[in-house]
């Protein structure tokens, strides 16, 4: 039941089921590291997020964190920019059997809130071929710049968002 879903910080034993939902959900790209998932922590502790049922089991994840308006790779650990502009959305993704109870759109309003409240006008994201008609229904647009699709694979798209 969607109500009694929460939506909290990453605490350190919730590790595992990421990195297990993130090998469920992108079976196509080469998953990124522990490491490079942590990293996201360090730029946005509170923008970085599980989702869990009523039995604290993780249904899903979201790496979100300050950013410019250039689109991040992949596998690459970074550090904070000196003039964040936007908050930029790295990885959301929801466990297949999670998959249909609307966790996405309920984690993006969350998100929406937190950018408001911070200053921030704009959310982006680098969306993988399959997704783009998903976050183009959430109100996402292209940008035109290009993205590895040597990462992301054919199609992927950075897209952005005025909240």
């Amino acid at each position: 039941m969607l109500s009694l879903m929460i939506i909290r910080a990453i605490k350190e034993t919730d590790w595992p089921a990421i990195l297990r939902i993130q090998n469920e959900v992108y079976p196509d790209i080469v998953p990124e590291s522990e490491a490079v998932l942590r990293s996201k922590t360090k730029l946005g502790p509170t923008t970085c997020l599980t989702i869990c049922d009523r039995q604290n089991n993780v249904a899903g994840y979201c790496l979100a964190h300050p950013w410019t308006q250039d689109p991040a790779s992949l596998h690459s650990i970074y550090e904070m920019p000196s003039a964040p502009q936007l908050l930029y959305i790295h990885d959301m993704a929801i466990a297949p059997s999670y998959a249909g109870k609307r966790l996405g759109n309920r984690t993006l309003q969350y998100l929406q809130s937190w950018a408001k409240k911070h200053g921030y006008t704009t959310l982006s994201l680098v969306s993988l071929g399959q997704a783009v008609s998903y976050w183009q229904q959430h109100g996402f647009l292209h940008t035109g710049l290009q993205v590895d699709t040597d990462q992301y694979g054919e199609g992927a798209s950075y897209m952005l968002k005025q909240i």
